[in-house]
Order: structure tokens, then sequence, then C-alpha cells
């Protein structure tokens, strides 16, 4: 080896290990310095090493100065080799990524010469940007690129491809890309399972698992069971929740804090409180994640008492500090209760604290404002609105106040303060009209609603689905069929809220045939159905006496849709056929057809009520003994069942039932009939 190049590649090494040694704690200008001086600051190998030491010291602008010297085109008398391009672009993309700058890299990458060469690490590091970054354009001319040079199924290259689509809700780019990766590991399974979760395609992401758990060379991970947890916490059922919890038990995954936070959301959001406490109390480990978690979910399922008592258990008892999360919960838990007071000891406690973290965090000031608002105390609120510069020209604050006013049913108030706003200069956006709508059906007030309208297409929000979506129930609400009709043709894209809202409006018109003829027109769209849409439907099958079109329409949302049906669903189903006289028919449907719901007094009590009407004594009597048990102390059983007896000539079996009742000390109590109210 000649001298001069010996010499080279010994400085070369030096300064390299110079480099790498400062990660421990040295200073990388020096190395630096001393590679300029010797003509080596261009060298791709240590201008990379460089940029990874400032990004690690969280330094963009000097990791940027490295790579913009390095990449800039040498000059005909210099001795340096040209740099290694693909190596220093990847570093620099990496150094982005990691520093939380997703848009620079996919810049970087957009700017890339097209003369440099892209290896199977550029393209993962552009797919993986465009993925944070939340640029798809960029990320299909990513794929395209990743196609051409042969490395669309690289293993590597193909689970960013397929992460960055699945991001961006392109299921089918996913899928394609999956698809071609002959061998794909379980980073790959994860992301097309995550994808399709995150989708609400749930049946497709459990199709995915099920094939990962078969296939070679991949097994379930954490990160695997909790996008499927997560999945059943949006999209899923109570049945098929217990049964993924029943897996991660077999699996050993029960421990992970991770996926027990996942189980604790998703039984709180299916409504199963008892189950989420459950998996509260089982973990060993807490963090601020699962205090979050189980406090917001007592308050979403109506318990915001115990929410606040958990609060004060939590920083009495527990090391876990108070996050942003858990306060926002607690707030909500104070304006849910009524309790400024509570609201305002939490204010001074954790906010106004000296050294507080959120004194101007936005979203806690706004909780507080909606907080102090839907608990009557507006003077507070308007106090803490216009005396925070982090919110007093901010329209999420507004549109909290709006809100708040709204729920306490002070509608005129909130108008008040939507005008004011505009008074200040703060335009109204899709949310304040999205809260001023529903009110306005309150009321009602066409007038008013005619004039939001006007504001609407004023503002240019008359082709937002949700806002157009709000506006047919307005209308409906406030009596006017007509424009309610013309708001909903006037969706081009309808959802099936839009569809729903529609058969709402017929229904309140007494329309049913027009929702049963609205839902077979969804049928032959994009649009699937959802839950409120299989109600509507299903009460105008009631209200029309179709029995069997009901019945189909019951066993079509869990064939067809995916949907497991409620108790609403199923006790409209269990009317129409006691209404037809069909009550052995509604028995089996109660007590085999959705075991889940046997135990539920609202079904039982309906058939009950059909059996009277009808003087059924053999299926009143099954249908009593089932309400009995599960709800002893309701009156109104009893005389149901005595009305039963009486009907068919046997006092002395209606005197018996009528006995039992006085012996309770019933018939002194408010009695209920299940064919009374709701």
């Amino acid at each position: 080896m000649p001298a001069v190049t010996y010499r080279y590649q010994a400085l070369k090494e030096s300064l390299a290990a110079a480099i790498t040694s400062s990660s421990r704690g040295g200073d990388p200008r020096l190395p630096h310095a001393l590679a300029v001086a010797s003509g080596l600051s261009t060298n791709g190998y240590l201008a990379s090493l460089l940029v990874a030491r400032y990004a690690h010291l969280g330094d963009p602008d000097a990791a940027r100065a490295v790579f913009d010297a390095a990449a800039a085109p040498s000059s005909p008398s210099s001795s340096a080799p040209p740099p290694p391009k693909p190596l220093l672009y990847n570093a620099m993309l990496r150094a982005y990524l990691a520093l939380g700058l997703p848009r620079q890299a996919a810049q970087l990458f957009r700017g890339m010469p097209s003369a440099c060469p892209r290896d199977r690490h550029t393209y993962h590091l552009a797919a993986t940007a465009c993925a944070r970054a939340g640029d798809p354009d960029l990320g299909r001319r990513v794929g395209a690129g990743a196609a051409a040079a042969g490395l669309a199924s690289d293993l590597l290259v193909a689970t960013a491809l397929g992460g960055m689509h699945a991001e961006a809700g392109d299921m089918g780019a996913a899928r394609r890309v999956f698809d071609g990766v002959p061998r794909p590991d379980a980073v790959a399974w994860n992301a097309v399972i995550g994808g399709y979760a995150r989708a609400g395609r749930l049946g497709e992401a459990v199709g995915m698992f099920g094939r990962m758990r078969s296939a070679d060379g991949a097994r379930p991970t954490e990160a695997t069971l909790v996008s499927l947890v997560s999945g059943y916490a949006c999209f899923g059922s109570w049945r098929g929740g217990v049964a993924m919890h029943g897996f991660v038990v077999k699996s050993g995954f029960h421990c992970s804090l991770f996926i027990s936070n996942a189980l604790l959301e998703m039984y709180a959001k299916l409504g199963s409180l008892s189950e989420a406490v459950t998996v509260f109390r089982h973990m060993e480990v807490k963090d601020s994640v699962t205090w979050s978690s189980m406090i917001g979910g007592l308050v979403r399922n109506c318990k915001p008492g115990h929410a606040v008592k958990l609060f004060h258990w939590m920083v009495l008892n527990s090391q876990v500090l108070v996050t942003r999360s858990i306060l926002l919960n607690v707030i909500m838990a104070c304006a849910e209760l009524g309790n400024w007071r509570e609201g305002k000891w939490i204010e001074e406690s954790f906010v106004l604290c000296s050294g507080g973290a959120f004194k101007r965090d936005p979203s806690v000031l706004t909780a507080l404002i909606y907080m102090y608002a839907k608990c009557g105390q507006l003077d507070l609120s308007e106090s803490l609105l216009h005396g925070s510069a982090e919110v007093k020209s901010d329209v999420v604050a507004w549109n909290s106040l709006i809100k708040g006013c709204g729920e306490l049913g002070q509608v005129e108030k909130a108008f008040e303060f939507a005008v004011q706003m505009q008074r200040m200069g703060i335009d109204p956006d899709v949310v304040t009209f999205l809260e001023i709508l529903p009110m306005i059906s309150l009321i009602p007030s066409l007038k008013k609603g005619m004039a939001a309208h006007a504001q609407i297409i004023r503002r240019g929000f008359q082709n937002e689905r949700t806002i157009a979506n709000s506006l047919v129930s307005m209308y409906g609400r406030c009596g006017s069929l007509s424009l309610s009709v013309g708001a909903f043709t006037g969706i081009m894209d309808k959802d099936a809220i839009s569809w729903t809202s529609m058969m709402q409006v017929y229904a309140w018109n007494g329309l049913a045939a027009e929702v049963v003829k609205l839902f077979e027109l969804m049928e032959g769209t994009e649009a699937q159905p959802n839950y409120y849409t299989f109600v509507a439907v299903l009460t105008a099958c009631k209200n029309m006496g179709l029995v069997e079109e009901g019945m189909g329409l019951l066993r079509c949302m869990k064939e067809q849709y995916g949907l497991e049906p409620h108790v609403k669903h199923i006790s409209c189903v269990v009317d129409m056929l006691c209404r037809a006289g069909r009550l052995t028919d509604a028995y089996h449907l109660i007590q085999n057809s959705y075991s889940e719901h046997a135990k539920n007094p609202i079904l039982w009590g309906a058939l009950l009520s059909g059996s009277r009407s009808w003087g059924n004594l053999v299926i009143g009597e099954a249908a009593a003994r089932h309400l009995l048990s599960l709800d002893p102390e309701n009156r109104a059983n009893y005389k149901m069942l005595a009305d039963i007896y009486v009907s068919l000539g046997r006092r002395d079996n209606a005197d018996d039932v009528l006995r039992v009742l006085m012996s309770r000390e019933l018939d002194l109590r408010p009695g209920y009939s299940w064919t009374e109210g709701g």
C-alpha cells in the first residue's frame, strides 16, 4: 500500500474512532474540526458518523451542516474521493427520524438527486418518513421507486411500505405489499394487522391474525395483541373482546403492562365496567396510562363520583405523577358531577400551584373552561378564558364554553358567546357549528336553523359531511322534512351517519315505509350500516308489522356486517314477534339465539307483556319465572302475570301471585311496567 494512501486510511480510521468515542461523553466538535482541517469532512463515512453523533446530541442544525458540506459536489482539483451518497443520505434521513422531524426527512428524500443511488435502507427510511409525516403521495413514489429497483419484496423495505400504506388507511396497497413478501416477519404481520384494526376492518384483522399463528417464522407479539385488543375496543363486540382476552391469558401475555392497559381501555369502551375493574385490580404494576384509563372509564360509564374518589386515592397512595391525561379525565368527572368546587380544588392544587406543568397547557385550561360552564359558573369560565393568553384567541376554548352552555340548557347564552367570539375576530370552525346545530334542534327553531345554515354556506363548510349530517337531523327536529331531504340529497359522499340520520327523520314523521326503502338504497352503496342504522330500520319494520323482514335483518347484522345485535335490536324483534302473536318464536329468540342477552329483564318483560296481551299462560309463566328471578322487586311483573291468570279465568292463581306481592310489601312501591315509558 502506498505511504500516502496508508496515512490517509490511518487518519480516517483515527478520526472515525474519535467521533465514535465521543458518543461516550466526548465532544464531537474536536474530531469534526480535525476532519475539516485535513480535508476529510467530505468523506461520506466520516460525515455519516458526525451526522449520527450530532443527531444523538439533539442538534439537527449541526447534523445538517455536516451533511450539506459532504453532499456538495467535489471541486475538480479535490483529491478526496466522491462521497458514498447512499450512506450519507441514509444517515441524514435516520437523524431526522430520530429527532422527530419526519417532514424534513421526506423533504430530504424528495430533493435527493436522481444520480444518487438508493439502497434498501434509503427506501426503508423514506417510507417510514412518509408514514410519520402523513405524506401518502410521496409514499407512493417511494413504493414505485423501490419496485423499479427490485426492492419491493425486500423484507425491510416492504415492512416500511406496508406500514406506510396502513397508516394512510390504504389497506389495499398495504395488503399488496405484504402479499409480495416471501417470508414476512412479526413486524410485517403487525403492520397489516394493526392497519386493518385501526381502519375498523376487524374481521380482516382477526383473519390475518389466524394466518399469522399458523405461519412459519412469525409468532404473535405484544404489539400484535395490543393492536387487536384496541381494535375490539373501537369496533368490536363484548364477546369478541372476551375471546381475545382469553387468548392473551393462554399466551402468557396477561402480565404485560401494555396489553393490560389495552384490555382495561377495551372493557371501559365496551361498557363492561366490572371487567375493567377486575383487570385494573389484578395489575401488579400500574403506570399513568393505567390510572388515566380507569378514571376515564369510570367517567364514560356514568360513574364520575367513583372517578374522583379513585383520583384522590391515586394521589395519596401511589407514586404515579398526575399527567395531562389523568387531569383531563378527572376535570371531566367534575363537569359530569356538576361539582365546580372539586374542580376548583383540582385547578388550584395541580394547575396553578408553583411550578405546575399545566399552568399554560391549552388542553387543561380548555377542560376547566368547559367544566365551569357546564357547572353553571359562567363567570369563572369567562374569567379563565379571557385571562389566559394561551386560550383567549383559541376557537377550541370558545367551542368548549359554547358546549358547556348548551349542556347546561342555556342555549341563548351559547349563541351570544358564538357572536362574541366572531366580534373578537375568531372565526368559527366546523366544531362550532356541530355544537350549535344540535342546540337549535332542542329549541327547536327553524328560523335559527336557517340562519346557521346560511353562516355555514358563507364560511364554506356546506360540503363538510359531518355538518351536512347534522343539518339533516336539525331540520328534521325543527319539523321541516323537505329541508331535511334537501340537506341529505346534497351530501355527495354519504356515510352511515348520513343514511341513518335521514332514516330517523322519516321515523319521526311516521314514514316507516320510507325508512325501509332508504335502507334498501343504502345497501346498494359502499356505506356500511352501523348499530343505529339497524335500530332505525328494525323499529320501522316493527311499526309496519314486517316480521320476516325484521328477523332477516337481525341475521344480516351478524352474518353480513359482523355486528353483534344489542338489546335494542333484539327487543325490537321480540316486540315485533309478540305483536304478531308469535310468542314461542320470541321465547326461543331470547333463550337461544343470543345467549349473552338471556338474562336481560327488558327482553323477558317485553315477552311477559306480549303474553298478557294474547293470554298465553305457558309462555307467560316461563317469562315470569325469568323476570321474578332477575328483577324480584318490580311489582309490574307480578301484576302482569296475575292479569294473565284473570284473563284465563284462573282467579285462584291470580290471588296467589298478588298475595306474594303483598307479602313482600311491593304494592307500596312505585311500579314500572315494561309497556309504559322508556
